[in-house]
Order: structure tokens, then C-alpha cells, then sequence
């Protein structure tokens, strides 16, 4: 018997073994018949740009090859730029795409609106540079630490504040998850509640001034940078007190998900914080300043025209750097000098190839007519509202499958807004609307982009204490807060006054 053992498990590897490399085999086929197929779509949308057609339908013969280059691995600015300038060259011909790829790079990055651009994105990085998260987020525990899951909550809060210094999901998701993830874990929160805050929580940037996505939409919509911006605040908050509920609507229905019961955790009732002294309060808390004087000076200067928008950046810039002068030694200072400056431009590079690309596309858009063919038949889809913005939100949340917040953004601004205006609505709402439902798509199911980049960084060990953090751990927890986010969207869509008070108070 034991000799047969052996060679009965050996046969049973390497049957395993090739129904491995079968099933792996079967795979990169699959790969590679999907690649062949999203070729050979781009390459009969490409043909199909010079059969005769409606001008209109060469619109979405050019969408439908750049869906396939963009499945295809290729940048979404260039997807968006190669379609469109293909069938630029269909419908116009050789001259027309001379023109406009000679003139359109040059306009777009000259923009005086996206002069703020990488001064806001500099500000940003050297505060993170500094520390000055790890302070926001002691700070919010120290202020919020009588809420039911205040770890949780605190995370939300942490998140709009640091909104209001960076206006980047990514980059906020990734600060906060670093800090708040691990702790919450070592204090018996449920993995779900504390990978699904973070994430939440890096999704309300956009809405606080100074944000990346509302300064790009203000550009390309060519609305006044300024009050876009101040549109954001109410909504901004709105989305923040939504997050904060939903934390404590959890932790009173399942206390065990924010470590009642559990041993040595600390839950709200017996958090740390609360036994600190009033001066160890105060001195935590200070230790944050930077955030509340920057967020005076952007919602002080804009609000009260005392400073323009440009004004505000560059005023933030300078400040971020002071900041982090005096609070690290010259040699750490001079790496995030450096570091921020590298990631400034790479930043900056990718937001003005995505632009480029959708100017491109948008040309192709107009000069075939297919945003008001869209417009026109869609006018009575408006007439009833509710339908109207049913559709907008369903479409948006599938688009946030496949594409990124400012992709799908640029994508849409030129089919949708027409219809938006026509309807009633102002076009600042309109931006607004879409860069909220632009971050929740990024949370929604099947897909997901910023599910996924949270569940990559959960897998680091010193992150997840030791503890598996599945991928469908990570949807249930984004789950949570996204009926509550879709409750604000539909307030701001019935009551828009929400968005626009504020930018009228500060033209009066």
C-alpha cells in the first residue's frame, strides 16, 4: 500500500496539473480572441467612416471604435483622439484634420481656465507630503469621537476635509485607507464598514473646492471657473452627512461592525479620546490648522471677490510649500519638492491628453450634427423628468464600469448638456450632477474602478493587520453608502436651488 501511494499521487499532479494548464491554455485563448475581436471592430469602424451615410451615424461608428481601442489597452485620450480625427478626415477631409490637429492641442492647454490646474494638484501633494493627513484624520477623532462608529464617521469627515486641500479621489482614498483601514481593523470594526468608509470617503474630493474635476468641467463647458467651483460646497457636505448616517445607521443596527463586544476594542463609547485632557484635545486638534486656514482662503477669496480663482491657487500653492518647509528637515523637504513637482506634471500630462482627445472628438460631434440630432430626439424624454433623469443616472453608472470619472465626463458634457439646459436646469447643476454620479459610478458593482484599487491596497499586510479582504468584502462595504449618495443626487435634482444659492450669493 505504500508503495502504490505515491505513484497514485503523482498521477493525480499531473492529471491536476493538466487540467491547469488546460483551463490556463483555454484562457489566453479567450484573451486573445477578445483582442482580435475589439480589433477587427476598429478596423470596420474605421472602413465604415467612408461608406455612405447620415452624418449623424458616422457619430457613433466613431464612438464604437473608440469603446474597441480603449478595450483594446490603448489611453483613453487617444482613443477619444484617433476616432475622432478619423472621422474628421471621413466627413471633412485632409484639410479640416490639418487644422484641427495643428490648432486643437494649442487651444486646449492655453486654456486660462486650466491655468489653476496644476497649481491646485501642487497644493495638494506637498500638504500630503507634509503629514498633514495623518493630523486631519487625529483631528476629526478628536472632534467626532461621541458618534456611533466614530472611526468610521471620522473617515468621511476626514475625507471632505481633505477635499478641500487636494481634490483627488485617488490620491485621498489612498491617504486615508493607509491610516484608517488598519486602525479600524485593530479595533474590531467589520472589514466591510472599514474598506467601504475609505472609499466613500475619497469620493466627496470632487465636490469640495478645490476640485480637479470641476475645474476641467468648468474649461470645457466654458462656464465661469469661480462659482462652478463654490456650486460644489452644499452638495459637498449633503454627501458628507449622507456618508456620516449611513455610519451610524450601521453601527446601531450591527454594533459587533464597530467593535462592540469584541475585546480591547475601542468603539465609541470607549475610545481613547474621550479620556484626553482638554489641552491634549486642543493640541491635536491645532496641529491641523493648515486645512481650516486654506479652505478660509479659497471659500474667503472666491466668495468675496477679493481674490480671483487663479489667485486662490497660487496663493495655496505657496502656502503648501511654507507649510511643509517648516515642518520638515531640508533634505525631506527638497524629496517633496521634487516628488510633488514629478507628480504634478505626469498629472497634468494625462489630464491635457484626455482634453485634447475629447476636443477632438466633441469637433466630430458637432460638425456631424449628432449632439443636437440627440438633443432634438430627446426633447420630449425631457418633458417628463423623472424618466429623463432616471436615464441619466443609469447611464452614468454604467459608463463608471469602463471608464474613469473624467473620461466619462468629457465623453458626455457635449450629448448631454444641451438637453440638461433645455430642460430647465442651470448649467453649473448640470456639473454638479455629473461629477457626483461620475463618483458614485466609480463605487457601483459589477465594476468598479476604485473598488478595485481599494481591494489592492487592502492586500497589504501591514494595511489588513492580517486579516482577508475579499474583492466581494470590498463591493458589499461600497454598497453601503451608495443608496444614501443616490438620495443626494436626487435632492439636488428636485430642489437645485441646493447647488446654484450659493455661487448667486457670492456674485451679489
Amino acid at each position: 500500500m505504500r508503495g502504490i501511494t505515491p505513484k497514485n499521487t503523482r498521477s493525480q499532479t499531473v492529471l491536476g496539473a493538466g487540467s491547469t494548464d488546460a483551463r490556463g491554455n483555454l484562457g489566453r485563448w479567450h484573451g486573445v480572441a477578445l483582442v482580435l475581436l475589439l480589433l477587427l471592430v476598429a478596423l470596420v469602424c474605421s472602413g465604415l467612416f467612408f461608406v455612405d451615410m447620415p452624418r449623424e451615424l458616422r457619430a457613433l461608428v466613431a464612438l464604437g471604435m473608440m469603446f474597441s481601442l480603449m478595450g483594446l489597452g490603448v489611453n483613453v485620450g487617444l482613443a477619444m483622439g484617433i476616432s475622432g480625427s478619423v472621422g474628421l478626415y471621413a466627413v471633412l477631409g485632409e484639410r479640416a484634420l490639418d487644422a484641427t490637429l495643428s490648432q486643437t492641442p494649442f487651444t486646449t492647454a492655453s486654456s486660462s481656465t486650466f491655468i489653476v490646474l496644476p497649481m491646485f494638484i501642487f497644493m495638494g501633494l506637498m500638504l500630503w507630503y507634509s503629514g498633514i493627513t495623518t493630523k486631519l484624520y487625529a483631528a476629526a477623532k478628536v472632534l467626532f469621537f461621541w458618534l456611533p462608529g466614530n472611526q468610521a464617521a471620522t473617515t468621511n469627515i476626514a475625507g471632505a476635509g481633505l477635499g478641500a486641500i487636494s481634490g483627488s479621489t485617488v490620491g485621498s482614498t489612498y491617504a486615508l485607507g493607509r491610516i484608517a483601514i488598519a486602525e479600524m481593523l485593530r479595533n474590531g470594526y467589520d472589514k466591510r464598514l472599514a474598506v467601504g468608509s475609505v472609499l466613500s470617503a475619497g469620493t466627496i474630493g470632487q465636490l469640495i473646492p478645490p476640485s480637479i474635476m470641476m475645474v476641467i468641467f468648468a474649461g470645457f463647458a466654458e462656464v465661469p471657473v469661480g462659482p462652478q467651483l463654490l456650486a460644489g460646497t452644499i452638495p459637498g457636505i449633503l454627501l458628507t452627512l449622507a456618508y456620516v448616517l449611513t455610519v451610524v445607521i450601521v453601527a446601531l443596527a450591527k454594533p459587533a461592525w464597530v467593535g462592540a463586544g469584541v475585546k480591547g476594542a475601542k468603539t465609541h463609547l470607549t475610545g481613547d479620546e474621550d479620556s484626553l485632557a482638554f489641552g491634549e484635545k486642543t493640541k491635536i486638534v491645532l496641529a491641523a490648522w493648515p486645512v481650516p486656514v486654506l479652505i478660509a482662503v479659497i471659500f474667503g477669496g472666491l466668495g468675496s471677490g477679493l481674490l480671483t480663482v487663479t489667485e486662490c491657487a497660487s496663493v495655496g500653492a505657496i502656502g503648501a510649500v511654507l507649510y511643509c518647509f517648516a515642518a520638515q528637515k531640508k533634505e525631506q523637504f527638497l524629496k517633496s519638492l521634487t516628488g510633488a513637482a514629478r507628480s504634478t506634471l505626469s498629472t497634468v500630462g494625462s489630464v491635457l491628453i484626455l482634453l485634447i482627445g475629447a476636443a477632438i472628438l466633441s469637433r466630430l460631434l458637432a460638425v456631424t450634427g449628432a449632439a443636437q440630432w440627440l438633443s432634438a430626439n430627446m426633447k420630449l424624454m425631457s418633458d417628463n423628468l423623472f424618466v429623463f433623469f432616471a436615464l441619466l443616472i443609469l447611464l452614468y453608472l454604467v459608463l463608471g464600469m469602463f471608464m474613469d470619472a473624467i473620461a466619462m465626463m468629457l465623453l458626455t458634457v457635449p450629448l448631454i448638456m444641451p438637453i440638461v439646459v433645455a430642460a430647465g436646469y442651470d448649467p453649473m447643476w448640470f456639473g454638479i450632477f455629473l461629477v457626483l454620479m461620475a463618483e458614485i459610478s466609480i463605487l457601483t458593482p459589477p465594476v468598479g474602478l476604485l473598488v478595485f484599487i481599494g481591494h489592492r491596497m487592502a492586500q497589504d499586510p501591514e494595511i489588513n493587520i492580517g486579516q482577508t479582504v475579499s474583492l466581494k468584502d470590498v463591493f458589499v462595504g461600497v454598497f453601503l453608502f451608495v443608496p444614501l449618495a443616490l438620495a443626494v443626487v436626487v435632492l439636488i435634482t428636485v430642489f437645485p436651488d441646493l447647488v446654484t444659492w450659493l455661487p448667486e450669493q457670492a456674485s451679489q
